[in-house]
């Protein structure tokens, strides 16, 4: 009995450490296996973060090629018909976070490389009505802030070219959307001086760098518009716009714009620049889709003279350089667009254009009316010249969209001067808008021919 017994034992005891083993091997095992799902998890979860980084960036963009043609023979080495490529951006949005956004837009046009767009927006979370936007934006106006993508002419009007060159400016910008209003006011502090050039006696330019003020004036511009809703016939969009800014003076004089008034200012005072415009557009909902658009803009534009310098040591080496006046300019533009859709896949648009950069200037008084200095060592004449035309354009062009990312267009630009009277001769160079020169003495009396075909096809993504 005693020999079972301890058999019994032994025997239990080989089951109970076998046992013991063999949990062990398992509870290794199940270790191991929950190692591994633990790291595939945690792979999971930064590949996920990571998705989810890429998930709120979007990335869009266009590029448009073209073939022109202008009708002026070219002079020179110019030629007055070519192939180029207009524009080609690539737009980053990124949503950080809800109410937080940043938005990065290079154009990579051939020998034109250039930042469009660089800001961040800040929406307002609580009553979601406001947004705050700083970097490098459109100005707010209507054909400003209407994509080049989208519009219906080849390039913006005459009065919008003038007063805002390359459309973007850097400051900062407010605006306000209530939730049941349509109604949108921006309201935006701009440096000012972006895209302009201010030369001094020496033909340098004191406004080299977009990315800085020239002066310590900042400018203003507002804007509010207003839809309203025509029912099944459409909507009608109206609003207003200002700006009100500055430029330093580096003159100490300035000219009106009839040429005789000179008012006496002080190096580095303020020059205005100040204008106020209109706009509307209609929508309709009429024999296939149509709209009406338009805007007004008048006021007074400047430019920035520069002081006199003094001879040097050897007059005939170093003559004496006369200083230049500032000029402030009424002036006064307008364009007035219609669109209509031609079935499903085409599009006709008719545009007026007209812009008159001195509305106290008339035709028959340009190279005629002038600012004559008592002392001409001082201070430069001026006389009015091709600064001054008035310019009427009548623009045709045809749309065939293949899809929603491919347009090619068709456009024909006709493009007046101002005419001058029998004793208005022109006295300075004109270059045209395609690039070719005019002699000096061209006769303004007959309109100088600056028409121009546009064939361009534009590709989104």
């Amino acid at each position: 009995m005693k020999r079972i017994s301890l058999i019994a034992i032994l025997f239990v005891s080989a089951l109970f450490f076998k046992a013991t083993a063999q949990e062990t091997t398992v509870n290794e095992k199940l270790s191991e296996v929950n190692d591994k799902v633990t790291g595939i998890t945690e792979r999971l979860a930064t590949a996920e973060s990571d998705l989810s980084k890429l998930t709120k960036i979007k990335i869009s963009g266009y590029i448009q090629a073209q073939y022109q043609m202008f009708e002026s023979p070219a002079l020179e080495s110019t030629s007055n018909n070519y192939f180029s490529i207009r524009r080609a951006r690539v737009k980053f949005t990124y949503e950080a976070t809800d109410g937080i956004k940043f938005v990065l837009q290079p154009d990579f046009a051939p020998g034109a490389l250039s930042l469009k767009d660089a800001y961040v927006v800040l929406n307002d979370r609580w009553t979601k009505s406001f947004s705050l936007t700083a970097g490098k934006f459109n100005r707010p106006n209507y054909e400003v802030e209407y994509s080049s993508s989208q519009r219906e002419m080849p390039e913006r009007s005459a009065v919008i070219r003038a007063l805002y060159p390359g459309e973007r400016a850097i400051g900062a910008k407010l605006e306000y959307n209530p939730l049941n209003l349509p109604l949108h006011v921006q309201l935006a502090l701009l440096n000012g001086t972006d895209g302009l050039t201010i030369n001094n006696s020496a033909g340098v330019n004191l406004n080299p760098s977009e990315n800085k003020d020239y002066d310590n004036y900042k400018d203003i511009m507002v804007r509010a518009t207003y839809n309203l809703g025509l029912g099944s016939f459409g909507g009608l969009d109206f609003g207003a716009h200002g700006y009100f800014g500055s430029l330093k003076s580096n003159a100490t004089s300035t000219l009106s714009s009839d040429y005789t008034t000179v008012t006496a200012i002080k190096f580095g005072d303020a020059v205005k620049r100040n204008w106020i415009g209109g706009e509307f557009q209609l929508f309709a909902d009429l024999l296939g889709g149509m709209s009406l658009k338009g805007e007004y803009i008048a006021g007074n534009n400047a430019s920035v003279g520069y002081s006199a310098v003094a001879a040097g040591t050897d007059p005939v080496k170093n003559p004496p350089v006369p200083g230049v006046a500032n000029f402030q300019n009424n002036f006064a533009g307008y364009y007035l667009y219609f669109i209509k859709n031609l079935g499903k896949k085409n599009q006709f648009a008719f545009r007026y254009d007209y812009y008159d950069p001195n509305t106290d200037i008339s035709g028959k008084d340009v190279a005629v009316a002038k600012f004559s200095p008592t002392d001409a060592t001082v201070l430069k004449s001026k006389t009015s010249g091709k600064s001054d035309l008035a310019t009427t354009t009548f623009g045709l062009a045809l749309h065939h969209y293949f899809d929603d990312n491919l347009r090619i267009s068709l456009a024909y630009d006709i493009v007046q001067n101002e005419k001058v009277g029998s004793a208005g001769l022109v006295t300075e160079d004109y270059t045209k808008a395609d690039g070719t020169k005019v002699a000096k003495g061209m006769d303004y009396s007959k309109v100088v021919n600056q028409n121009a075909l546009t064939l361009r096809i534009q590709a989104k993504f």
